[in-house]
């Protein structure tokens, strides 16, 4: 599958198109994302690209009333994931509506539940669970972030942090100026989300899933503090390791199934590397 967009977003591409095909994953929960990178890194431009596919959802923003009404027009529950390419105006609104948005976002990622208060009544809406693809600027990550934790919303959504080198930043310049990249978005992907399917997990694959799902608890639960000095430091916060061990097993699936295998390889576990990468809020991907 090409991307049809620059070779230093290609791991980008590939991280995304896996995790959507996580909805494919037999008795699993979509596994959900967030982007954190500076403006100018194009994280729109390459979520824009997951689309194609009635069960991908694309949106330029949404609130709890826009999440329940979308659920309710969909009682075949064919919508699979939701890509909203900029979730910094989402998350720029009043607090009241930020805070039932992100409990909204909980519930529809982990079980299906969504519901509203219209000032009436509560009302209660059940779909398939779905997973969400979205892209966020670091400074409002970090207003949100402590939030997220105590939610449990970053086991749900995970942060992908990345970052330009400075050689890409001049190849880029390049590219521009050549006129390859212009204020167009990216060609659309066409992706085949058909039926669930569950990979085999051998024994020793299984194993090494575990090892890596530790590194992941910790990157999951790293954050940042002041000493008494004023010094930032970064310290972790502890997560129990069952959900990362459970979230790197279905993302193996998910790269087993995009490939059309019955069984996670080695090519799985590679990937499952190039996924934790991604995951250290102190050591953003250099790409």
């Amino acid at each position: 599958m090409q991307s049809n967009s620059p070779f230093f977003l290609e791991m980008i591409h590939d991280l995304l198109v896996t995790l959507v095909y996580t909805s494919c994953v037999e008795g699993a929960v979509p596994i959900s994302a967030v982007l954190v990178a500076d403006s100018g890194t194009a994280k729109s431009k390459v979520l824009k690209q997951v689309n194609g596919n009635d069960g991908i959802h694309l949106t330029d923003s949404f609130s709890s009333q826009g999440l329940f009404q979308l659920m309710q027009a969909d009682p075949t529950n064919k919508i699979r994931f939701i890509v909203m390419p900029d979730l910094n105006p989402t998350l720029s609104r009043q607090q009241k509506t930020v805070t039932a948005t992100v409990a909204n976002l909980l519930t529809l990622t982990m079980d299906g539940t969504c519901r509203i208060d219209d000032g009436r009544q509560e009302k209660l809406l059940q779909h398939k669970p779905i997973g969400l693809l979205s892209g966020v600027t670091p400074d409002i990550f970090k207003t949100q972030s402590k939030r997220w934790f105590s939610l449990g919303l970053t086991r749900r959504i995970i942060p992908l942090f990345y970052e330009y080198t400075s050689e890409t930043e001049r190849k880029l310049l390049d590219i521009v100026s050549e006129g390859k990249i212009t204020s167009s978005d990216f060609p659309p992907l066409k992706i085949e989300l058909n039926g669930s399917h569950a990979p085999h997990i051998a024994h020793g694959e299984s194993k090494v899933i575990e090892g890596l799902g530790i590194q992941f608890g910790v990157n999951l639960g790293m954050a940042k503090s002041k000493d008494s000095s004023g010094t930032v430091k970064w310290f972790v916060r502890k997560i129990v390791p069952v959900s990362p061990v459970v979230i790197l097993r279905t993302l193996a699936q998910a790269n087993a199934i995009r490939y059309g295998r019955g069984r996670v390889s080695d090519a799985d576990i590679t990937f499952l590397t190039r996924f934790l990468g991604f995951t250290n809020p102190a050591q953003p991907r250099q790409i």
